[in-house]
Parts: C-alpha cells; structure tokens; sequence
C-alpha cells in the first residue's frame, strides 16, 4: 500500500535562491522545528550521493531511530533535488523537490511517494500536514496539497514518478 502526495507552494524568491535554501538542511531544520527535531542532523548544504542518518522525533512523542535520507540527485541548474527516505516504520520515502520559476518569483513543488504498509494512511497524513506546515512556516503562499493512491503500483526498490507539474 502506498500514497502519492503533491503540494505546491509560491514565493516572492528568485528560483535560485529558494533552491539553495531547499537543499540545505538548516530550512528542514527550522521550517519543521515547532512539530519535529532531527537529532544528528547538521543544518549543512545536502550533497548528492550521500547518505544522511538522524533520528527523528514527531510532536516530542513519536520517534524514528536511524532514519535514513539517501540524496539520489541534487541538481542546481534544473532546480531539482532527489532523496529516497526509510526508517523504522517507513519502508519508503521518495521526495522530489522542484523549484520552478514564476511570474512573481517561484513555485515550489513536493512530490513524495510513502510506503509505511498498514501504517500508510496515518503517516501520509502526517505527511500532508508536514509540507503544509513547512510552507506556511517559510510564508509561502498559494498552499496545497493532494493525497491520493499512486495512478501506477510503485514497488518499493523503485518508485515511479511523473513529470514535474
């Protein structure tokens, strides 16, 4: 079982600059710090190829240990970022980041892709709760978010993505 969810956000920041921002943890950090903590987790620029581990806590209560943030694809000039996520309850996790440029500044798209088995349908809400929340904490605007089943299986060695919206 998995879930499929879609959120997009605009901002009144150049393309480049909003990306730089995104692919740096110090804004996971800050954006997410009233509903999580990442302990382990510098607040460094992500690098391409490599692995993060950190041990994520939810609302001070919920808490994954080892949680692991693989960064598949980091690319600036596309604006585009890549990472399959897994952990104790979570067996898949694939974000796709995508910062595309706007008459007024940016649109920020999130495309993520969760496998948590049985536990899916609570954590996919977390999860558009999340992005929602993470948006709102860096004012942006236009907010929204879509869960819905994945259109194709996704298997979780390989995830299928569609085109950037």
């Amino acid at each position: 079982m998995s879930a499929e969810l879609i959120v997009t956000a605009h901002y009144n920041h150049s393309p480049d600059a909003l990306f730089e921002r995104a692919s740096n943890f110090g804004d996971l950090i800050e954006a997410t710090r009233k509903i999580s903590t990442y302990s382990g987790l510098d607040a460094v620029p992500m690098e391409e190829g490599k692995t993060y581990t950190t041990d994520v806590k939810v609302f001070g209560i919920l808490k994954s240990a080892g949680y692991r943030i693989m960064v598949n694809r980091l690319c600036s000039n596309t604006r585009l970022m890549e990472s399959y996520e897994n952990g104790d309850a979570i067996n898949l996790w694939w974000h796709r980041l995508q910062i595309k440029p706007t008459d007024t500044g940016s649109m920020w798209i999130d495309h993520v892709i969760i496998d948590a088995g049985l536990k899916t349908p609570f954590i996919s809400r977390y999860a558009k709760y999340m992005y929602q929340h993470r948006h709102k904490s860096r004012q942006g605007t236009d907010i929204k978010a879509v869960l819905r089943r994945p259109y194709r299986h996704v298997e979780v060695a390989r995830p299928n993505f569609y085109p950037a919206e």
